[in-house]
């Protein structure tokens, strides 16, 4: 009792499902009077057609099946001069098949209105197309291949209804999808479905006739589903927003589902008494409706909370109903099987052995049932089998004949299909010939390329050797000066600070020329390899150099914007080396008060600026000197496979940008 139904407004048959209900909430007639006038004063034949086949199914819906038979007269008069009402046509009048209990005529109906619609690519025609799949999954679905209808609904019918735009079209196929899935016990995956057709159906702006009876289906199918998941809260949110609507529609039959759902709402947190209420007020509304599915729905709900009430006269009371009115004999075997155990719980044995025998007998007939009807489908699978082998060999001996006469013809046209060939290998051959000079001159071209390729490979080889031996060198000179000279001349200090204060006159300019001896020795050192970069990297280092340069004439600023510290330290020395070379050519040359140093990385890519306020200079004529800094600055970003570019504006200054591969 628990399988969710569908509920679907595009079929409108018992012949295709006894359990479809048509909901109504508020008056859809004005809607439908308002197409029905349009119809009537628009000149254009193609409206007046499209709107006709739309007026035939509102009519149908509303089961009035003497207009809907006009409008669909009316529009199939009114088509002939469109192609795409004439091929939308196949779709409107497969409702007829289903009249005359065809369904495999309205099958192949809906195959060919798609197989028509796919060459549109217009809203209107997205919008069909998807009913079309959802109404041919709807009948694979009562053939029980539950599993294609699925597949449809998720694999094409909604990827198409989001190209049409129709926002309640899609919340009706995503709650479709959510059914099936609820059916099935996927309960968490049909709230995601759930919650996109809920999102979609208030986002509907377009007015349909439809419109408020799926917002509010759709409210009280997600409430369920909640309910099953124990999100009572999130439940009770939207079984309110949908009482709020209904409570000015007391007469709607959507009255029926939203009290089954407050009811066991209740039923799930053990508010016994304010189920009973709910269920009573739902079976009353579904008694008013005749909807005899959700009243069994209603029956069986409240039956299950009055067993755990104790109350088993009523209990019974409903399973005896169930059991008269359900004529479906699943749903009586388990009927039986719940009465056994109200007889149980009264200690009414010899009735519980009774009805548990009854479930017993029927479970056995059902697969028993099953397996006879495996048996006859494989015997007919045999005798289709069978049949198609004769079939085969017919045709196969047709098939003779039809060779013997198509040899004579083949013989014939043998001779000219040859001649043809022979012409295309001749003028294959001259084409190839011509193929293999113009291939054997460009394999010239590219080898030349690859030649000069290696050269440049080369030279820059030798110059990356030039540099990391440059950098080793300079690296053994700063050492040896700081460990060697550099502690001598310390020494040397200190001997001369003790010996004035024994009071031995020193002159005086001994002891400064030491110490600027020192300095300058520091400024050498760290010059050719800075401690600071070695100890406290590559940020430290470039702010020292920064200060270091910075004078009474030129402001150096600096910007450091690298957040993680990972690079290598041969990486650090290069990038220190080439903002080294730039400031001492800005200092020597650009006569600037000005100097920008910026830092950056994004990902992979170190970003490097010098950007000064100088003279500038002439680009063409510096490439062409190219001296021994801007050599050195281009042989270390090719080091780093890096990219270098220099704007230089004549007294307006020179911006130097890099970027160098991590």
């Amino acid at each position: 009792m628990k399988r969710i139904y569908a509920l679907l407004f595009f079929l409108l048959f018992s012949a295709i499902s006894n359990s479809q209900v048509i909901l109504s909430l508020d008056d859809d007639t004005v809607y439908i009077d308002s197409i029905v006038k349009i119809t009537k004063n628009v000149k254009s034949d193609s409206i007046k057609s499209l709107n006709s086949f739309r007026l035939s199914k509102l009519f149908l819906m509303v089961q009035d099946v003497k207009k809907s038979k006009g409008y669909l007269e009316q529009a199939n008069r009114l088509k002939m001069k469109f192609p795409f009402l004439r091929d939308a046509s196949v779709y409107y009048n497969a409702y007829h098949f289903i009249e005359k209990g065809d369904l495999e005529g309205y099958e192949k109906a809906l195959l060919e209105a798609n197989t028509r619609l796919k060459k549109y690519r217009n809203k209107e025609a997205y919008k069909l197309r998807a009913v079309i799949l959802q109404n041919y999954g709807i009948v694979q679905q009562h053939k029980n291949n539950e599993k294609l209808y699925m597949k449809l609904l998720v694999n094409e019918a909604i990827p198409i209804a989001r190209k049409s735009g129709d926002f309640e079209l899609i919340s009706g196929l995503n709650k479709a999808v959510a059914i099936i899935l609820m059916n099935n016990e996927e309960r968490q995956k049909a709230a995601e479905y759930l919650a996109q057709a809920q999102k979609y159906i208030e986002n509907t702006t377009r007015k349909s006739a439809t419109l408020a009876e799926s917002k509010m289906e759709t409210y009280i199918i997600n409430a369920e589903n909640l309910i099953e998941l124990k999100h009572f809260y999130d439940a009770k949110v939207i079984l309110d927003r949908a009482f709020s609507i209904l409570k000015n529609y007391p007469e709607s039959n959507l009255n029926d589902s939203y009290y089954y759902v407050e009811g066991i709402y209740y039923a799930k947190q053990n508010k016994l008494k304010e189920a009973l209420i709910s269920f009573e007020k739902g079976i009353t509304s579904a008694k008013k409706h005749n909807n005899l599915v959700a009243l069994n729905r209603l029956k069986f709900a409240e039956y299950e909370v009055l067993f755990k009430l104790n109350n088993y006269d009523k209990a019974k009371d409903n399973l005896e109903y169930l059991i008269e009115k359900t004529p479906f004999v699943v749903d009586k075997k388990n009927y039986f099987k719940e009465l056994s155990k109200v007889y149980n719980a009264t200690k009414e044995y010899s009735k519980a052995y009774f009805y548990s025998n009854k479930y017993n007998i029927i479970n056995d007939s059902l697969n028993n049932a099953n397996l006879k009807n495996e048996i006859i489908e494989l015997e007919a699978k045999y005798k289709k089998a069978e049949a198609e082998k004769k079939i085969s060999l017919l045709q196969s001996e047709n098939e003779k004949a039809v060779l013997q006469v198509n040899n004579n013809r083949l013989n014939m046209m043998l001779f000219a299909v040859l001649s043809f060939v022979l012409f295309l290998t001749v003028l294959f051959l001259w084409s190839w010939n011509n193929y293999q000079k113009k291939l054997s001159t460009q394999k010239e071209v590219n080898h030349i390329q690859e030649l000069a390729s290696l050269e440049n490979q080369q030279k820059l080889s030798i110059s990356n050797a030039l540099i990391e031996g440059e950098e080793m060198e300079r690296k053994r000179i700063a050492r040896d000066l700081h460990d060697g000279l550099g502690s001598m001349l310390s020494g040397l200090k200190m001997h001369l600070t003790i010996a004035d204060r024994e009071n031995n006159a020193i002159n005086p300019n001994v002891n400064a020329m030491l110490n600027d001896s020192i300095k300058e020795l520091r400024n050498i050192s760290q010059n050719l390899m800075p401690e600071s970069l070695m100890k406290l990297g590559l940020e430290h280092a470039l702010k020292d150099l920064c200060i270091s340069h910075s004078n009474a004439e030129t402001t150096i600023e600096f910007q450091y914007l690298v957040k993680k510290n990972t690079l290598q330290q041969h990486f650090k020395i290069m990038v220190f080396r080439i903002i080294q070379e730039l400031l001492n050519n800005a200092l020597k040359y650009a006569k600037a008060s000005q100097i920008l140093v910026s830092c950056s990385q994004n990902k992979n890519v170190f970003f490097i600026t010098v950007e000064d306020n100088g003279i500038g200079f002439n680009l063409e004529n510096a490439e062409k000197r190219e001296g021994m800094g801007l050599r050195n600055i281009k042989n270390r970003v090719a080091f780093l496979n890096g990219k270098l570019e220099i704007d230089s504006v004549l007294d307006k200054g020179t911006s130097t940008y890099i970027e160098l591969k991590v």
